[in-house]
Parts: structure tokens; sequence; C-alpha cells
């Protein structure tokens, strides 16, 4: 888990949890899922803190974490100098740094290599890069790798699109060498690594919110769906051609349509002006994570408000705030009939209290 400390959030620390306390040893004790329990946070592995800025006029330092499939750590800060930070050896290295720095952004680790794209790319300019990958250019026991700019998706070229922000919906990494990624306005496009070549999918949009999790096991991608972002749905996206078609993309998968994730719901109406607001909870981020032999990580973050009375508009209600993370684990299994099933472990609770506020699960 990575969080930031609220008054300052270009500092981040990454935590490390053990999987397997999401998960009975007994397969038959989560048929009955106990309520959540509440965890204390395990000391941070690694802090991240990038340098100031170069510039005299941008105060704004950040950096962004991810992981890829080595389980290494790639973190990379406002002026796109990064990182690698190995958890097995506790060890960090210095890497190239980004063709261009970006500061929204998605990231897909795919195969050996991890993509970075902005949020709303761009037009491809002199200087300026939409879409870079960090490849591995040397040999396996070396940390030998360097940023390549990528093209951009063809929609970026579209009229008007330069007025467009955000307008990313949904993305997963499927199989070794292909990425979907889904525009609001212009539908779903693959990208294919190997090729560095895009193509379009179709007008609709993938069925998923945000970032979908592949699991090789079973050929599918698990994420919260589109139509109700507190239900964990599973599509087989593997099988789907790359040629344009009319049709939408394949409905969820049965044994999963109806899987509600445990933790606050994220649909939770804002509550007005002018009332006793008493607590209020917001979930801002969802998040999937693959760990392997079936099984998932299913995290919820929120905050928890607590705020008074107040008739006048401009009030902000803040009088305390807290922030947690809940932490399932879950069993995607097929019977004897080849049903898939999805089965809920464990969930456990950690508080951050009012001081840090955590943003991802990787």
């Amino acid at each position: 888990m990575v969080d930031f400390r609220a008054v300052d959030p270009s500092f981040q620390r990454l935590r490390r949890i053990d999987p397997s306390s999401l998960f009975y040893a007994d397969p038959a004790a989560a048929a009955a899922p106990a309520a959540v329990e509440d965890v204390r946070l395990s000391p941070a592995d690694m802090n991240f803190f990038p340098p100031g800025s170069d510039s005299e006029t941008d105060n704004l330092t950040w950096m962004k974490i991810m992981r890829r499939n080595d389980d290494k750590i790639i973190a990379v800060d406002h002026a796109g100098r990064t990182i690698v930070y190995d958890p097995a050896k506790h060890s960090v290295g210095a890497l190239p740094a980004m063709v261009t720095p970006k500061f929204r952004t998605l990231s897909l680790a795919v195969g050996k290599d991890l993509y970075v794209m902005a949020v709303s790319p761009r037009p491809d300019g002199v200087t300026d890069r939409s879409f870079e990958a960090l490849v591995r250019c040397k040999k396996e026991a070396e940390d030998g790798c360097l940023w390549r700019a990528m093209p951009p998706p063809p929609y970026v070229h579209a009229a008007g699109y330069e007025n467009a922000v955000g307008d990313t919906c949904a993305y997963a990494a499927v199989g070794g060498s292909r990425i979907l990624l889904s525009s609001r306005r212009h539908g779903t496009y693959s990208f294919d690594t190997a090729r560095a070549t895009w193509s379009k999918d179709g007008d609709w949009t993938l069925p998923f919110s945000d970032r979908a999790e592949y699991v090789p096991e079973h050929g599918l991608c698990f994420g919260f769906s589109a139509a109700d972002d507190d239900v964990l749905g599973a599509w087989d996206l593997f099988s789907s051609s790359t040629v344009q078609q009319p049709e939408p993309p394949p409905p969820a998968h049965p044994g999963c349509r109806d899987f509600a994730v445990p933790g606050p719901s994220r649909r939770r109406a804002r509550p007005s002006h002018a009332v006793d607001l008493g607590e209020y909870t917001e979930v801002y981020s969802s998040h999937v994570v693959h760990i392997g032999d079936s099984k998932l990580c299913v995290a919820k973050l929120y905050k928890v408000s607590r705020r008074g009375t107040c008739t006048e508009y401009c009030c902000d209600f803040e009088s305390d705030e807290r922030n947690f993370a809940v932490l399932t684990g879950v069993e995607v299994v097929r019977g004897h009939d080849d049903e898939l099933r999805i089965i809920t472990h464990k969930s456990q609770r950690y508080s951050f209290g009012e001081r840090y506020i955590p943003t991802s699960v990787l």
C-alpha cells in the first residue's frame, strides 16, 4: 500500500502487506465470512521524497509509485527522474529519466516492461510524449532499463479532442502483449506492445471502471463494474477480436455478476448544506490486485468525516476526518460443472488517522 502525508503529498510511503493474512487456511471457513477486522498498520518499508522543483515558478513536487511484474517498485517524480526499489533486497537504484514528465497517469505492467500514459493523452510534440514504456534492455540479473516513447492512441487527433479532460475511463493489460483502453467519446482501442501499434476494437467502452486485472488462471479480467462500481465483475476480453466490432463488449461472467465487494459503498451521495451532517463516508479509490493462484486482493480506500451543523453555504464542515483502507481476500474457483464462483475470505481494515492518506494498492 502507498500513502502520503496530508500536509505534504510529495512525501509517500510504501508498506508491504502479507496477502496470506487475507485468506483462511481452510477454504471451508470462507463459507461465512467474518466481519471486517481492524488491523494495525505495519511500519513503512520505504519512504519516497522527491527533490524540490527545478522551476522557480512551479513549486509542485510529487511522485508516482508503480509496480512491475517482477514485483520491483518504480518511482517517478515531477521531473521524470526515475528510481527502482527492490523490496526483496531493500535496495534502491537510479534509472534513466522519462522522455516527458507526466502528472496524472495510468500504468500497466506488460511482460517485463511498464507502460505509463497520461490520463488525458495528447498528440506527440517535439518534446512532449503522452505515452512511454520503461523497457528492459539488458540481462535479467541487471536492471538495465530505458524509457521509450510510444505512439498515443489515434483518437487524440480527432476534431475537438483538445477539450477532453480525463477522457480515459477503463484500461487493462490482457495476456502478455496487449493493452485495451477506452475513451468515453471515441470507443475502445487495442495497443499491440510487440509492434507498438494501435487498432480500434469498437465504438463501445469497456464494461468496467478504471483498471481491470487479468487473471491468467481463468483467462478473465476482473474489475469494478462500470454499471455499479461496488460490484466486482469478470470479463473475457482476451479472445475478443481487434477488428472493429459494432456490438458491445462481452457481458460480465455470470458467476461474478452480482458479487458485492465488502466495505463502504462508493455511490453514497454527499449530504446537503444546512443539515446536521453527522458522519459522512466517501470511497475515493478502489483496486483489484492479482496475487497468484486464482487469488485477488480487493481494496477500498475511503475517508470518514465527522461534521457538525452549519447554515452558511461557505462552511466546509471539516471538523474531523479519518482515512482507512479495507483489504479483502477473494478466491476465484471453478466447480465440477466448470461454473465460476467467487469466494470471500477475510476483510481487514487499516486506519491511517488524519495525518496520512492511502492512495493505491499495488
